[in-house]
């Protein structure tokens, strides 16, 4: 099993640019502003790193926030949310792709942690589904998990968000959305607090 990409996200990846400059400047107290401010735009152009020849996938957004809804199961609180869109690109020929092949998007959760405590990664589920469709029929979301409070195992171990079935076949259709519905539970005890997870993504490639 190789890795072909990882992701991660605050839930809370996407290609990002930081510049810093520095000045040094005179106290305020001993120098008087001479003329108007001037300003000085800065941009930069960041091109994709999707080469022609890759099997790839893009996160649209770094972060996403759960908000409290209406429980559905007794003397719980429940919070939900969604997972920013993943799309999976697949550039190479087909002469390329190793036969029978398949590859697919796999997602683990880290705990909740803040200063009021910690809220287990086994209390966080999802429901993936498949944004863009697949015409073959040979690319589909996972099942997902339940949160353990509904009996379930939770994010905690790396579970299925999409996947193909065979990476030859699929191939020509070039790109693949896929989301999934997030679901925190707690006890209604819970702390009350800010607090923040990672889940992790990884592409994988492997052939059967």
């Amino acid at each position: 099993m190789n890795a072909r990409a990882t992701k991660k996200l605050v839930a809370g990846g996407a290609l990002g640019a930081m510049l810093i400059g520095t000045v040094a400047l005179a106290s305020a107290a001993s120098a008087d502003q001479v003329g108007d401010d001037s300003n000085v735009d800065v941009s930069v152009e960041i091109e994709s790193t999707v080469e022609p020849g890759n099997l790839a996938f893009s996160v649209a957004s770094s972060s996403t926030t759960l908000s409290e809804v209406d429980s559905t199961v007794p003397e719980t609180r429940e919070f939900t949310g969604t997972l920013p869109e993943v799309t999976v690109t697949d550039t190479r020929s087909a002469d390329q792709i190793a036969e029978n092949s398949f590859w697919y998007v796999l997602g683990s959760a880290s705990d909740f942690t803040g200063e009021a405590g910690t809220i287990g990664a086994e209390n966080l589920g999802w429901a993936p589904a498949l944004v863009s469709g697949s015409d073959s029929g040979l690319v589909e979301a996972g099942e997902g998990v339940d949160p353990e409070l509904e009996n379930g195992p939770g994010l905690v171990d790396q579970d299925l968000l999409v996947s193909a079935f065979d990476s030859t076949e699929v191939n020509p259709e070039g790109s693949w959305t896929a989301n999934a519905d997030l679901t925190l539970r707690t006890g209604e005890d819970v702390a009350a607090g800010a607090y923040s997870s990672t889940i992790t993504l990884s592409l994988f490639e492997d052939i059967g």
